[in-house]
């Protein structure tokens, strides 16, 4: 399959069109999701041949039928749906998943491990819609190490105002 408007196939799609490659690990299941184009992410769907059954506190990963070839000045971010933790009472161990463009081979399958966080078990189902992708640029440079920045202080870690009316009008 080409592009309809300069006839570039493949990865040349991609590197003209700004396009992110991916596959489905199985074509008979959902992929990638984007029911609206005002939708900051792309919905991911669980992968699972049986139901996985999460005791309290339990952990467990959760394939995700995806992988891609994310350009190297591009990341993808992967996050729970606002939804997931009310409907099945799980959140995502690290928070934010970084899927970097190293991870890009067939087999590179996107997943995410959630942690039941209550005290009454949960059960995830094949197809349930538990996380969303969201790919942004990054911002490449290159670190070096200084001995100072020169600059004033301001105050480290939580340091900025509490509450709106501690605003300067």
């Amino acid at each position: 399959m080409g592009c309809e408007n300069c006839g570039k196939k493949g990865k040349a799609i991609a590197q003209v069109h700004g396009f992110i490659p991916y596959k489905r690990m199985d074509t008979s299941r959902q992929g990638f999701n984007k029911e609206n184009p005002r939708n900051a992410g792309y919905d991911l769907f669980a992968r699972l041949d049986e139901p996985i059954h999460l005791a309290p506190g339990e952990v467990a990963v959760i394939p995700l039928n995806v992988a891609t070839e994310i350009p190297m000045e591009a990341v993808g971010l992967l996050f729970q749906r606002s939804s997931t933790y009310r409907k099945w009472k799980v959140k995502l161990t690290n928070g934010v998943g970084v899927m970097d463009s190293l991870f890009c081979g067939d087999g590179d399958e996107w997943a995410a491990e959630f942690k039941n966080e209550t005290d009454k078990p949960t059960t995830i189902y094949d197809g349930d819609k538990v996380c969303q992708a969201v790919f942004l640029p990054l911002f490449m440079k290159e670190l070096y190490e200084v001995a100072g920045l020169g600059n004033a202080d301001r105050g480290g870690f939580g340091t900025s105002f509490d509450n709106a009316g501690e605003m300067n009008s």
